[in-house]
Order: C-alpha cells, then structure tokens, then sequence
C-alpha cells in the first residue's frame, strides 16, 4: 500500500531559527510601528525575499544543504536577509552575527540551484550576496572600533 510522503521540516525550520529569522521589535518596543510605504527603497529591498512561502524547495534544491548539514540554507539567509533589511527591527548585529559563522552566508557557493528552483521566482542567491556585503561591513565596523 502506498502512503502519502510526509518530509521532516524540523531540520529546516531550526536552521531558520539559527538564522534569527524572527522579528526583534527590542527591548523597549516603540508603542506604535514606523510606517514603510511601499515605494520607498527600504520597503523595496525587503521586497524580493518577503513573498517566501517556506516550501524549502530552495532548501532541497541546495546541494551545500546535502554537503553541510550546519549550513543554514538559502530559505534561512533569505529570512535573514528581509529582516536586515527591516527598518522596524532591532536584531541586527545578532542576526549578522548569527549568519557570517562557517554555516552562514560565506559558505554560500552561489550555484543558484535555490533561485532556479524556487516557486515563487525569488532571488535567494541574491539575498545571500547581500549578506555577504552587510557582515563584510558590520566585521569593518567592529575593526574601526577597536582602533
């Protein structure tokens, strides 16, 4: 008898976890949230990896998923990546912390398996370069300050 086939996202969603894809309003939240129009640029970097749906097909698709299993994956960076870019959060240099060790962004080969198969054509490939650029800045950051 055939059984419907059920995947283990577990794996999946504690990477996500890892990545501090949640949303950090901070200790002392503001009592109402900034507004974000649509057209501003802010709220346009965000664009491109908010209509994620979690269906981890760039997951599966990943092949340094199937040769790393600490690496975050592409669906994790993505949520990282739209959180940066968030004006409202306050988690960032936890966040990028989070994603610049050796299963973070950097170990991203940029095959574009994830973007090529994604459903809802996004771009996590590119989401993980911008990544790469916001830790590059945040350890220059670290540096200057210890001078």
């Amino acid at each position: 008898m055939v059984k419907d086939l059920a995947v283990d996202m577990e794996p999946f969603f504690e990477k996500w976890r890892r990545a501090h894809g949640f949303f950090d309003p901070g200790e002392t939240p503001p009592d109402d949230f900034a507004a974000v129009p649509p057209d501003s640029p802010e709220r346009q970097e965000v664009d491109a990896g908010i209509e994620c749906i979690n269906c981890g097909v760039c997951y599966a698709a990943c092949d340094l998923v199937a040769w790393n299993p600490d690496y975050l994956g592409p669906a994790a960076l993505n949520r990282a990546w739209t959180l940066v870019n968030d004006v409202r959060d306050r988690g960032q240099a936890a966040r990028l912390a989070a994603v610049a060790g050796d299963a973070g962004c950097h170990s991203c080969h940029s095959h574009m398996s994830c973007t090529e198969h994604c459903p809802k054509a996004l771009q996590p490939t590119f989401a993980i370069a911008g990544l790469k650029r916001e830790t590059g800045k945040a350890a220059l950051r670290r540096l200057w300050r210890r001078e």
